[in-house]
């Protein structure tokens, strides 16, 4: 097994040949590395960066000045907080933060409106701010494996969301803002705590697939029999 001496070796090594054949990709994933390289900090002109699966307990400030960044992912670490800096990203269509311990997400992330994919899975995350809403361009959303027991209203405002993950948090309802996302095709509502689901759910437009394992429920909407085999 890599040891966190010989993972750093190798992030540098990496890094340098970035720098010199003028990469705009890096992945520092699994190198148990505890902190970010500064050596990194340079490499202003990188769009995908990945430190996932490593041992990070602190993203540093500098990383918001890597303004071309469009895809990043420090999933699987052991983040408790994100780095306000991060609202400097505005290219990032894509960002992956499941897996860690986060409780709250910042308002530093408001100022991503280009993303598209937004992987918060495997927190400890009890509430969803409302500016979530402001992330229309958003199309894929996963929230599973946290602790929520309700949603913003401001997710009527994700219009262009083809996939919802809620998978294992805490829900007893489903709010009548969700009826708006007429683009949602996947919604995963597994192991939540609904005994009821609305009849609007099944007259959304692009649905095509639904995960209700694990509930409470005793009847379904005649409406969403056309994608769910009943016993």
């Amino acid at each position: 097994m890599m040891d966190s001496e010989e993972g750093q070796a190798i992030a540098a090594t990496r890094i340098a040949e970035c720098s010199e054949d003028g990469s705009t990709d890096l992945d520092l994933r699994r190198l148990q590395l505890s902190t970010v390289p500064g050596s990194l900090a340079q490499l202003t002109a990188l769009e995908r960066l990945n430190l996932g699966g490593n041992q990070l307990t602190v993203l540093p400030e500098w990383l918001g000045n890597l303004t071309a960044l469009t895809e990043l992912n420090v999933a699987g670490n052991q983040l408790s907080v994100l780095p306000e800096s991060l609202r400097n990203l505005t290219a990032l269509t894509v960002l992956n933060v499941a897996s860690n311990q986060l409780t709250v997400l910042p308002e530093s992330l408001r100022s991503l409106t280009a993303l598209e994919s937004l992987g918060l899975y495997g927190n400890r995350l009890t509430v969803l701010p409302e500016w979530l809403g402001n992330l229309t361009a958003l199309t894929d959303l996963n929230v599973a494996g946290n602790q929520l027991t309700v949603l913003p209203e401001s997710l009527r405002n994700l219009t262009a969301l083809e996939a919802l993950d809620l998978a294992g948090n805490q829900l007893t309802v489903l709010p009548e803002s969700l009826r708006n996302l007429t683009a949602l095709g996947w919604l995963d509502l597994y192991d939540n705590r609904l005994t009821v689901l609305p009849e609007w759910l099944g007259d959304l437009p692009a649905l095509t697939g639904l995960n209700l394992d694990g509930n409470y429920l005793t009847a379904l909407p005649e409406s969403l029999r056309r994608l769910i085999d009943v016993d």
